[in-house]
């Protein structure tokens, strides 16, 4: 879906709270960072109103609920430390709709969405808002995954794997979904998948291997989150393109393998 023009403004938290043991859910209201938003689509966000960190931090659509957006964060760094540590009523500067989101209409094929790590918020956001066949969520450990209650409105049957095996399959999703790629007419599939590069380099192999559509979400550092300082080039065989503003969702036919 193309991008929209969208807002830059200040918003109050209405919650911050670890869900889990890795991640964190923050959650604030405005219709104009919503009205537009689309799965896949990103929002840039200013963590402190001052100068540190200076660079604003891109954060995937969660979920969108009227004006209500929830964000689905991993402390990583200085700048998702900071804003982890920031409670209820607090501000930040949010910048949004941005970028090019996931293809809602993919005609009679059955969607199979491959969410990897804290890849997984804009495929929530796509099975809400679409059906789909499958969500297969891969992960480390236990610890990663997501409460029931986090993937209650999802609408697709949703499928686990854990790399110790503490939790559904055991081994990379990856496997989980060739498995599933095996039990369907490969004709009639299309994939869409968020997650680590080298995990969408291996479903993309898959892809090609069984001549299956489909897009990635593939991202790089954002400077400016428009596409005007040019640091998150992507290889595509067209060449170059800003992950900002040509993505950051890509077919998988454009993108380099």
């Amino acid at each position: 879906m193309p991008a929209k023009k969208g807002s830059d403004e200040i918003v109050t938290l209405l919650s911050n709270e670890k869900i889990n043991e890795k991640y964190f859910k923050l959650v604030f209201s405005s219709p104009g960072l919503s009205r537009h938003a689309a799965p896949g689509q990103f929002l840039h966000m200013k963590i402190s109103l001052g100068t540190d960190p200076f660079l604003r931090r891109p954060f995937s659509y969660y979920r969108v609920a009227g004006p209500k957006i929830e964000v689905l964060y991993e402390v990583l760094g200085d700048g998702t430390r900071i804003l982890c540590r920031k409670k209820k009523g607090e501000t930040v500067k949010v910048m949004g709709p941005l970028g090019k989101g996931f293809a809602g209409n993919i005609g009679k094929k059955k969607r199979l969405l491959v969410a990897g790590g804290v890849g997984i918020p804009p495929l929530v956001f796509l099975a809400e808002k679409y059906s789909a066949e499958y969500l297969l969520i891969g992960t480390k450990s236990k610890a990663e995954v997501l409460p029931k209650k986090e993937l209650r409105k999802v609408k697709a049957g949703i499928l686990h794997s854990t790399e110790d095996g503490s939790w559904g399959s055991r081994g990379r999703v990856t496997a989980l979904l060739e498995k599933v790629i095996m039990e369907e007419d490969p004709r009639g599939l299309f994939i869409q998948t968020c997650g680590p590069k080298p995990m969408m380099r291996a479903v993309m192999a898959l892809a090609h291997k069984y001549g299956i559509e489909g897009e990635a979400s593939w991202e790089e550092s954002m400077a400016c989150g428009v596409g005007a300082c040019l640091s998150c080039m992507v290889k595509t065989r067209e060449g170059l393109m800003r992950a900002c503003a040509d993505g950051p969702v890509f077919k998988f036919e454009d993108l380099e393998p």
